[in-house]
C-alpha cells in the first residue's frame, strides 16, 4: 500500500482552489443541491474536528464530541453527516476533487503526451507546495495516514481516487499512438501515477522546489524512452 492509500495513492492536496461540482459531495451524506455551501462549511469547521479526532482518536471520540467542534456550524452538519468517516471521506473527496480539477484542466490543454506529462507534474507540485504552506496542510496529512487504519475511510477514499484517476487514463489512451509500442502506454499511466505519489511524499518532507521540478524532469526521461522519434514519425 502506498504512502498515500491508492493515491496520491493522490495524488494532499490543499487553502484549496478547488472547483465544486455537485458529483463533490454525491458519495456523502450531503445536499446535492448545495454543494458550495457544504464545501464552504466543511472548511470552516474541519480544523477542529480533525484536532477532536486526533485527541480522543476516531473511534473513541463520540458523536456528540464531534457535533460540539463544529461550533455555530452544528446543525448543518448533523442535518448532512451521521458518521464520522462520512465526514473524514467528504473531507478527502474535496481535497481530492480540489487536485484533480486542476490537473485535469491542465492535461486537457495539451495535445501530444509530453507536454502533457510535463504541465502535469509541474501543476502538481506547485498544488501540493501550496497545500503543504496553507493553514490546512497538516490537517490533510493527519486524514490521508488516519484512513490506512480504518477500512471504512480507506475504502472509500480508494474509490475516490480511481475516478479521478480514469480522466488521466483517457487522456494517455488518446495519445498513445505517439509511441513505440502503444501498448506501453498502460505501464506508462502506472509509472506515472508512481512519480506523483513519490513527489507528494518529497514535498511532504519538505522538499525543495528546484528538487521536486528537478526530479520531475529526470522522470521525463523514462518517457522519451518509449517514444516515437522523428524517424519514426515520418516513417508514419
Amino acid at each position: 500500500m502506498s504512502v498515500l492509500p491508492v493515491f496520491f495513492a493522490i495524488w494532499q492536496l490543499l487553502h484549496c482552489r478547488a472547483r465544486f461540482s455537485s458529483y463533490t459531495f454525491a458519495m456523502s451524506q450531503t445536499d446535492p443541491n448545495k454543494p458550495e455551501v457544504l464545501s464552504h462549511i466543511i472548511e470552516e469547521v474541519m480544523d477542529d474536528c480533525i484536532r477532536v479526532f486526533v485527541l480522543k482518536g476516531l473511534q473513541a471520540c463520540s458523536m456528540e464530541d464531534f457535533y460540539e467542534a463544529c461550533g455555530p456550524h452544528r446543525a448543518y452538519v448533523e442535518e448532512h453527516f451521521t458518521t464520522k468517516q462520512d465526514f473524514c471521506a467528504a473531507v478527502l473527496l474535496w481535497w481530492l476533487n480540489s487536485i484533480f480539477a486542476e490537473l485535469k484542466s491542465t492535461i486537457s490543454l495539451h495535445s501530444n503526451l509530453h507536454s502533457a506529462i510535463e504541465a502535469v507534474l509541474y501543476e502538481f507540485i506547485d498544488i501540493c507546495v501550496g497545500h503543504r504552506e496553507s493553514k490546512h496542510g497538516d490537517k490533510f496529512c493527519v486524514l490521508d495516514s488516519m484512513a490506512l487504519f480504518d477500512e471504512e475511510l480507506l475504502a472509500k477514499f480508494a474509490m475516490y481516487y480511481q475516478e479521478g484517476v480514469k480522466h488521466f487514463r483517457l487522456k494517455f489512451m488518446d495519445l498513445k499512438s505517439e509511441l513505440k509500442d502503444p501498448d506501453d502506454i498502460e505501464k506508462l499511466l502506472i509509472f506515472y501515477v508512481m512519480i506523483l505519489e513519490g513527489l507528494y511524499v518529497l514535498i511532504r518532507r519538505g522538499f525543495s522546489c528546484n528538487m521536486l521540478f528537478e526530479y520531475a524532469d529526470m522522470s521525463l526521461h523514462t518517457l522519451e524512452f518509449y517514444e516515437k522519434r522523428p524517424s519514426d514519425k515520418a516513417a508514419d
